[in-house]
């Protein structure tokens, strides 16, 4: 997804460093930190809004915030129109 304006919240005070998000981000929208041992939210415009890192999370640190209206999807089908 190009040109998206999706967003995740991250509130570094709340986060432990367990590694659940890191470990459960699919898309590898989420890398680790090792010197920092945090989760640096790198590539967010690849997020597919699955809302299992924000899901993971038990200390409620994540919040993710889909922008559905940036989102362009080039595919037309004729029967539908």
């Amino acid at each position: 997804m190009i040109n998206t304006n999706h967003k995740i919240l991250f509130d570094e005070s709340k986060c432990v460093g367990c590694q659940l998000c890191y470990k459960g981000c699919f898309v590898d929208v989420i890398r680790w930190d090792a010197e920092k041992k945090k989760p640096v939210f790198k590539y967010v415009e690849d997020c597919e809004h699955c809302f299992i890192c924000q899901s993971l999370c038990k200390k409620d640190a994540i919040t993710v915030c889909p922008d559905y209206a940036s989102e362009h999807f080039g595919q037309h089908f004729e029967q539908y129109r």
